[in-house]
This record gives structure tokens, sequence and C-alpha cells, in this order.
């Protein structure tokens, strides 16, 4: 294929039309950085692709901000060198749909078609890719379009993986590869599900290990099963027992499937009759109890007692009101005596101060008196004062009252007490006599003399009822202990019919996860065969490549040691491997990382080698076409040079584009690649000037000139 023209519109840095001829030999960009240099390749990718990988998967960073429609454009147009036939795809995006449009002399297509023709066209191999688009854009920036932000990317920046899988898609084992993971996650989800079905196996087998311990501990108790069976006469009688006695119970017949239940109510009922009528004997016998303890009591006379009381109370108040007598009178007799000595002290006081002024004659009235009798008296007075008045001996009566007065006290105290005594003992009587009489309305017995005998015969009769009841109740768990052991050998049977099921089950489970482990294994096989396959296929093509590299970085030149490089493949744990090696013949040292021993400009220029090896080595190339997206911006001058000269031996074998931000290495390239004569042909497009329309677009043709240009250095 060679490519003819490209009309750029509203794609990224051409916001209007712009169209560029691109039917020569060789192709030579010139414009500053920013003017649309990228763009312009970029539009290339994105017509044959309809992706820009580098700028990611979102689209909408293709369409233009000054776009008049709103959508970006790429229409290129191309021909088959072999039969002429031309060719143009439209590519539109509006930044969340992309469409295509293949023109052909057979006529327009559009949709998957149109893909579809496009891709058989220009590269059948991708055909079968689980994403052909993809396909051909990763295998187009690796060898037909060498991007400037990347140039160095396949060597110090891509894995070893991902160069190993660019290399083999590159040279035909890309659709092996592809397989091979493809099979590879296949065997995976073929091995996840055979591991989930060995975990079901395994859960299987647990069941059916427990139904086996379930089966062989039902088997031990149905041995032990006694050889007597239900009679149906003997069950029909029992259920007729049980409506005589009046339990309302549901009858059913011996084979029924609800006979367990039934006999099971039956059972609890006749549990629950035997246990109130032996409630009713035990209250029958406390009953008995009560009014055989009740006779025992004495009656009790609380007539005499109240008398004692009323005695007692009359006693005490004729005691209290003599008692009170007796004290007002000493009372009063303590006042009397107190009027005295108070009398008596003021006698002494008056002596005193009549000695002190006795006379001849009294101070008082002036009269003559007997003196020394009146003193004598009057120092008696003063030194003793009035005699004593003695209390009255009967004083010591109240002491003999208060006693006796608390000793009847006491004796009443007494009195009271075996009264409310004997009140509360006849009262309990009285209260047992209604409780009994009470109890034995409940129990329909009279409360008269015969009420023990008749007690003592519904004791009888109640033990009666209970000894019929419990042999009810023995017979009717007989009979369910007979219906569960039936039942029992019945689960037997049901459990001995899932377990054979489940040994079906297990067998058929070990015969397909046998069968799937034979199928993964031979997968297995299959995809160590590819890997080999893959990797011998890129070995042998790296026997061609190698020499082709070398002798392109022979021709660069780049480092004085480092002087020999190639390309070397290995399989480790299952992953082809692909690594770019620099060695030293001299010294015999060898990096497999040449960013460790290199310069940035010296791996720059081992990128641009494995590029223009990989384009021009592989068999059959996408596109017998190299574009190199200004390339100076990575190298110096030393390696410029040659690379001009490699680009010069290029154009031959290959249509060129190359693209350059600086004008005096873009009119080198345009003079080194200029025709030899007139069946060549070499454009110069100078992109001039940034607007929000896109820059101004020059193209000139550089004439032929048959006399070699020489580089001096």
């Amino acid at each position: 294929m060679r490519l003819l023209s490209i009309e750029l519109s509203g794609f990224r840095g051409f916001a209007e039309k712009r169209e560029f001829d691109l039917d020569a030999d060789a192709v030579v960009v010139i414009g500053t950085n920013g003017h649309g240099k990228t763009s312009l390749f970029d539009g290339i990718l994105f017509a044959l692709t309809g992706k820009v990988p580098r700028l990611g998967s979102e689209v909408a960073s293709l369409v233009s901000m000054y776009s008049e429609t709103g959508q970006a454009r790429a229409t290129l147009r191309f021909k088959d060198r072999n039969n002429g036939r031309a060719f143009a795809v439209t590519r539109t995006s509006d930044g969340a749909e992309t469409r295509i449009t293949f023109e052909t002399p057979d006529g327009l297509f559009q949709g998957p078609s149109a893909e579809g023709m496009l891709m058989d066209l220009i590269w059948p191999e991708a055909a079968v890719a689980s994403d052909p688009n993809n396909a051909l854009a990763y295998v187009l920036t690796q060898s037909v379009y060498l991007q400037q932000d990347i140039v160095r990317h396949f060597i110090d920046a891509a894995t070893p993986q991902e160069c190993f899988v660019a290399v083999s898609e590159l040279l035909g084992a890309g659709r092996v590869s592809e397989f091979q993971s493809s099979l590879e996650r296949s065997k995976k989800a073929w091995t996840t599900a055979t591991n989930q079905r060995q975990q079901e196996l395994r859960s299987t087998l647990e069941r059916l290990a427990m139904l086996d311990g379930r089966i062989a501990d039902l088997t031990s108790r149905t041995s032990d099963i006694s050889k007597q069976s239900v009679s149906i006469e003997d069950w029909n009688k029992w259920w007729e027992d049980l409506a005589e006695i009046g339990l309302k119970s549901a009858r059913v017949d011996l084979a029924s499937r609800e006979a367990p239940t039934a006999i099971n109510s039956a059972i609890k009922q006749l549990n629950a009759q035997r246990l109130i009528t032996e409630r009713q004997s035990q209250t029958l016998n406390s009953l008995l109890a009560d009014i055989r303890g009740l006779a025992k009591q004495s009656n009790v006379d609380v007539i005499p007692l109240r008398d004692k009381v009323a005695k007692l109370q009359i006693e005490i108040e004729d005691l209290k009101r003599n008692t009170a007598e007796e004290q007002a009178r000493l009372a009063e007799l303590r006042r009397h005596q107190a009027e005295l000595k108070e009398k008596s002290e003021q006698l002494k006081a008056l002596a005193a101060l009549a000695l002190q002024n006795l006379g001849d004659h009294c101070p008082i009235c002036a009269q003559t008196y007997d003196r020394d009798s009146t003193r004598a008296r009057l120092e008696r007075l003063a030194t003793t004062g009035l005699e004593d008045v003695v209390i009255d001996p009967r004083s010591n009566t109240l002491n003999e009252m208060l006693s006796a007065l608390s000793s009847k006290e006491n004796e009443l105290s007494s009195a009271e007490l075996s009264l409310r005594t004997a009140d509360q003992a006849l009262t309990a009587q009285q209260i047992g006599e209604q409780g009994i009489a009470k109890r034995l309305s409940e129990f329909e017995i009279a409360p008269d003399d015969k009420r023990e005998v008749a007690i003592e015969q519904a004791v009888e009769v109640g033990k009666t009822f209970i000894e019929y009841l419990s042999n009810l109740q023995q017979i009717g768990e007989f009979f369910a202990l007979r219906l569960a052991q039936a039942s029992t050998v019945a689960g037997v049977e049901e459990l001995q019919r899932e377990a054979s099921v489940l040994r079906n089950d297990v067998e058929a489970r070990q015969k397909s996860i046998a069968a799937r482990t034979r199928t993964g294994d031979l997968a297995q096989n299959v995809i160590e065969a590819l890997r080999e396959a893959v990797s011998r296929v890129v070995e042998e093509r790296l026997k061609t490549i190698n020499p082709l590299i070398q002798n392109i970085w022979a021709r660069i030149d780049p480092h004085p040691a480092f002087r020999v490089v190639r390309l070397l493949s290995e399989v480790f744990k299952g992953k082809g491997q692909l690594s770019t090696v620099v060695s030293d013949p001299i010294t015999d040292k060898t990096s497999a990382s040449p960013g460790t021993v290199l310069s940035s400009s010296q791996v720059n220029a081992l990128g641009v080698s494995v590029f223009l090896a990989l384009n021009l080595g592989s068999p059959k190339p996408p596109l017998p076409i190299a574009i190199l997206d200004d390339p100076l911006q990575s190298l110096d001058d030393i390696n410029l040079l040659g690379i001009v000269d490699l680009l010069r031996k290029t154009k031959d074998s290959r249509q060129l584009l190359v693209s350059t931000h600086d004008s005096r290495f873009g009119e080198l390239l345009a003079r080194k690649l200029r025709p030899a004569d007139g069946s060549s042909r070499t454009l110069v497009i100078e992109l001039e000037g940034w607007a929000r329309i896109g820059p101004k677009v020059r193209i000139r043709q550089v004439n032929p000139d048959p006399v070699p240009l020489r580089l001096v250095s």
C-alpha cells in the first residue's frame, strides 16, 4: 500500500479542513512544536484504526475544541502498488461515537462491512483477533508509526512480556499468542469449574458418609425390634376404651399415615387425665388429713376468759383510783412541809438579825424583857429553826399500791393474750370447717359425720382410675413404639435409596472430574506447545531481525563500547519475554537493561534502531510505510547524522514520513531524501503559524538530483 493523501477537519490541531499530499516516496513535515505535526500522523492512525492509543480510550480528545461541526473527520486515500487500485477510508467522531466509510473501486461500504474490508486489505492477520482494531493499532504503533513521546518505550518502559507480545504480533505469531492467552483463560475457567465440582463432590461424599452413619445407627436399633406386632382388634379396643372414659381423640386406622400423630395426641390426653386424677387424689388425701387434724383439736371456751379479763379490768381501775388518792395526799403533805421549811429559814434569819441588835429594851417596842431567856431562845432559833415536820408513816402504802397495780396489769395482759389466742383458735377452727365444707362440695360429698368414709371411698376410686389410665397409657406407648419402629424401618429403606442415588451421583461426578482433569491436562499440553511454537517463531524471526538491528545500530554508532545489540527471547514461568541486550564485544560485558548503561540520547537512538529494524524486518507488515514523528527531539547531532543516512537507505523499501521541528534539519532531510530521478518523488510539508482554525499548510516538491549528497562531520 502507498499513502496518497489525507484530509483532516475538526481533528485535533486542524479545526478547518486541511488536505495533505502524501503521494511520495519520502514526505518531510517541518513545523514548530505545537503546529500540528503529530496531529497529522495521528490522523493517519485514526483513519486506519479509529484509535490513537497513546491518548487513551477516550475519542473525545480527538475532536478539536474549535471544530465548526463538532466532529473530527479524517479521510485517508491510498492505493495498492501491485494492481493500482485506489481506496479511501473516512472516519468521523463526535466524541461519543465513531463511524467509518470505506470507498473501493467496487463501491462504498459503511459500518462493520467497511471495517472488515479495510482489515482484509491492510492486515488480514488481525481479522481473527478478539479486537481487530486494537490489534492493528498496536502493531502500527510498534513498527510503522514511531511517536515522539514513546521513542524509548520499547527499550526501558515496556515489560519483557509486552515486548514479546509486540514482536510476536508483528512477526505473524500474534494470533497464536492470542489463542494461547484465550486458551489459558479458558483453562483457568475450566480448572475453576473443575475445582468447584470437586468441592461439590466432597460435599456429596460428606453427605453420603453421614447417611451411611445414620443407616448403621438405625439398623442397629431396628435389629432389636420385637417381633410382636399390633393387631387391629387391640387397636380398635384401645380407642373404644378412650371413648368410654370420655377422652375426645380423633380415631384413625392403624395403617393410616396419621396414626403416629393421632396416637401421640391420645397419649398426651391420657397423661393429662392421669395427672388431673392424681392431683384430685392428693387433694382428697389432704382434705381427709385436715378433717382428722381438726377433729383432734379441743373445743375452746372463751367465756371464762372474757369474765376473768373483765374482773381484772375492774380491779385495776379500783387500784388506779386508790393510788391516785394516795399520791394526792402525799403531794399535799410535801407542800405543807416545804412551807414549814421556808418559815424555819426565815425565823433563823430573823433570830440572827435580832441577836445583832439585842439590848436592854426591845428594839421594836422598847419594852423591857428577859434578856437571857430571849437570847437563849433566839440563839436556838438561829441554830435549829423550827422543828422538822415528820411525814405520815402511811406514805409507804403508795409503793404497795403501785406494786399491786403492776401485778394486776401483768395478770390482765396474760389474760388478754389467752383470750386472743382462744379467739384466734376458735376463728381458725371455724375457717377450717368452712374450707372443708367448700372442698367437700367440690367433690359432691355431704359435710356430715360420714364424710371421712366418703372421702376414703373417693380416694380408692381415684386410685383405681389412675391405674386404669396408666395401663391405657402403657398400651398406647406400646402402639406408638411399634409405629415408630415401623417408621424407622421405612426411614432406613428411604435413606438406603437416597444413599444409592448419592453413590451413583458420586460415581458420575468422579468420572466427570477425571474426564475434565484429562481435558485440562490436554489443554495444558496444547498451551505449552503453543508457547513453544510462538517462542520458536519469534526466535526464528529474530535471527533475521537481529542482524538488521545490528546493522542499523552500527550505522548510527552512538556508543564507543556497547556496539553490539540484539533482541533476546525466552520463556519464563510460561510467559514469553523479550529483552533488548547491548554488549561490549571487547570486554564481553552485557546488559539486558540498556537504560542503565546508555545515555538518554543513546537509548532513544536504540529505540529508533529497534523500530526501523522491526519495520524493515517484518515479512508482512500491515503497511510498507515508516512514520517517524520528530526523532530530532530525542537524538543529538552525532546520532542524527547516522539517522539521516539510515533514512536515505530506508526510503528505497518503505514509503517514508518524517517530521521535525528544526527547519535546518528538515532541509537537510529534504536534500538527503531527494529523488535520484523522475521515477520517484519527495515532498516537503511546511506547517507555519498557529491559529485556532489550524496552521497554514505549504506543500512543495523536491527536485531530483542525480549527484549524490555527501555528509561531512
